[in-house]
């Protein structure tokens, strides 16, 4: 009887310890996804404050993503080096005080700065919290909960960026969208403290210079391709910069690729990305981001240029999307992925945010928030909800603890890419379809023009004319946007409905074999 209790008294504490690792864990993730949205309400009020060029402010953005999606592979590596426990608090650590030092930033520079190393320790954390989930989780059915609530904090980062991000610009200022990640750092910390025990410290030197080479070239492709679609976004996807970072990019991928085909001990072994169903958790992450992160820039735009909403209000509007994600995510995970697993779920979750942005391309000029925007970012939230906590557990499966920094790096790696990807695509089709709009319809606004003159019997010269017509210069501009953004939304649909397929076909004619460390 004895026994029996001491039994069940060693489970609670084990359960009660996951628990926090969990715990830390979601308000790592949070921490990390949010930073990539939560500074772009506040860019106005930076450009104002620091007194920044407008060439300058992408860059607050960019030095961020360039750190964390280049450096990724690294950290995945670096954090078995270390031992888990170590590179976490370390990660933890040096996020928060890069992020005080980027908040109290009195220059272009010094904030520039700040926000790269916070991308460098997040590519330390990223990899590091999910080892530490797949760690702590090892039977299936609380593996499933735990990436079900992971996936979904994953899912919503990004869009509680933009609704924290609105509230403290609106009613604090810019810093505290960087100081706030003190506070959470700060408790998961505390948490992790209590529940992570120090773990495969020691041995370090050898695990770092094993295959040094191969991660030099991995790193260097991310960074490259990322850069090549920042480049895309602000300048042309035919620009001399962006093609030499996306040639650069494919060079360094393909000797990235030889390399460790035949390295002796390589960073990234074959197998680990092979597998049909961990590749296409990697392939599924990279078009989820490329789908997400391109949608949330047209929607911010959308609600603040079109309907004139504060920054607050636009990330209340995200709310459904949230609520949906979070509920989806929690069934998906408990419900349908023991039963179905990646094969239901990724082409679903694909299909389901492709039909998302279907419903939102057809916006208007007179359609209103309830009539497309709403279930639009609804179904979106569905979509997301189906695949996201897949990902997470797909993308670390059958790994051992030497190997999990690597795989959830490679997770972590796919949705860099894919979001930069995405945004550049859509950034980049707004602008011509834009300039095409205004090219091809300017006749037609400056007769409008004309006639609302005429029929106001106003002189166009007059304080009354001059006003008509700055009004209606305005709303051709907005159709211009809007119909860019339809047009997008659509591009991106279709996009993501073939990524589908692509999914589908490594899942189901991709190669089953499985090495000794599956």
């Amino acid at each position: 009887m004895s026994q029996t209790t001491d039994i069940r008294t060693m489970r609670r504490s084990a359960q009660s310890t996951n628990r926090l690792v969990l715990t830390s864990a979601v308000l790592t993730q949070l921490m990390i996804i949010l930073d990539l949205t939560v500074i772009a309400v506040a860019l106005p009020q930076m450009q104002q404050q620091l007194e920044m060029a407008s060439s300058q402010s992408p860059w607050i953005v960019t030095a961020y993503a360039l750190a964390f999606g280049g450096l990724v592979l690294f950290g995945g590596t670096l954090s078995a080096a270390l031992g888990l426990r170590r590179a976490y608090l370390i990660g933890l650590g040096g996020f928060a005080i890069s992020s005080l030092i980027a908040g109290l930033a009195p220059s272009f520079a010094v904030l520039v700065a700040g926000r790269a190393a916070q991308g460098v320790f997040a590519a330390l954390l990223a990899p590091t919290l999910l080892a530490l989930v797949n760690q702590a989780f090892g039977e299936v059915a609380g593996r499933n909960r735990a990436f079900a609530i992971l996936g979904a904090t994953g899912g919503t980062g990004a869009a509680i960026g933009l609704l924290l991000g609105g509230a403290l610009t609106e009613y604090m200022n810019w810093r505290w969208t960087l100081f706030i990640n003190v506070f959470i750092a700060f408790f998961a910390a505390l948490v992790s403290l209590r529940s992570i025990s120090a773990h495969g410290a020691g041995s370090s030197a050898v695990k770092m210079n094993r295959d040094f080479l191969g991660l030099l070239l991995g790193c260097s492709a991310i960074f490259s391709l990322v850069f090549g679609f920042d480049r895309a976004q602000q300048d042309s996807w035919t620009s001399a910069s962006a093609l030499t970072w996306f040639i650069a990019g494919g060079l360094l991928l393909a000797t990235f690729l030889l390399r460790e085909r035949y390295a002796k001990d390589p960073a990234i072994p074959g197998w680990l990305v092979f597998s049909r169903t961990r590749g296409s958790a990697y392939l599924t992450q990279f078009f989820v981001g490329t789908g997400q992160m391109g949608a949330f820039i047209y929607l911010t735009y959308y609600f603040q240029n079109h309907f004139e909403y504060s920054p607050m209000r636009a990330g209340v509007t995200f709310l459904p999307l949230v609520a949906a994600l979070i509920v989806t995510a929690l069934i998906s995970g408990r419900t349908l992925a023991p039963k179905y697993g990646a094969r239901l779920l990724f082409p679903a979750g694909l299909l389901v945010q492709a039909a998302a942005l279907l419903i939102l391309s057809r916006i208007t000029v007179d359609s209103s928030y309830v009539e497309v925007a709403l279930p639009g970012i609804i179904v979106f939230g569905i979509g997301l909800g189906l695949s996201m906590p897949m990902v997470f557990n797909a993308g670390t499966a059958n790994v051992n603890s030497a190997f999990s920094g690597r795989a959830s790096a490679l997770v972590q790696a796919s949705q860099q890419i894919g979001s930069s990807f995405g945004v550049a695509i859509l950034s980049s089709y707004a602008a011509t379809s834009i300039r095409d709009y205004v090219a091809g319809n300017r006749e037609g606004a400056q007769a409008q023009v004309l006639e609302q003159l005429a029929a106001a019997g106003k002189d166009p010269m007059s304080a009354e004319g001059q006003g008509i017509a700055a009004k209606a210069m305005e709303s051709f501009q907005d159709a211009a946007q809007l119909n860019a953004y339809s047009g997008g939304f659509l591009l991106m649909g279709v996009i993501i409905s073939v990524a589908a397929l692509v999914v589908c076909a490594v899942l189901f004619l991709g190669s089953p074999t499985r090495s000794k460390e599956e």
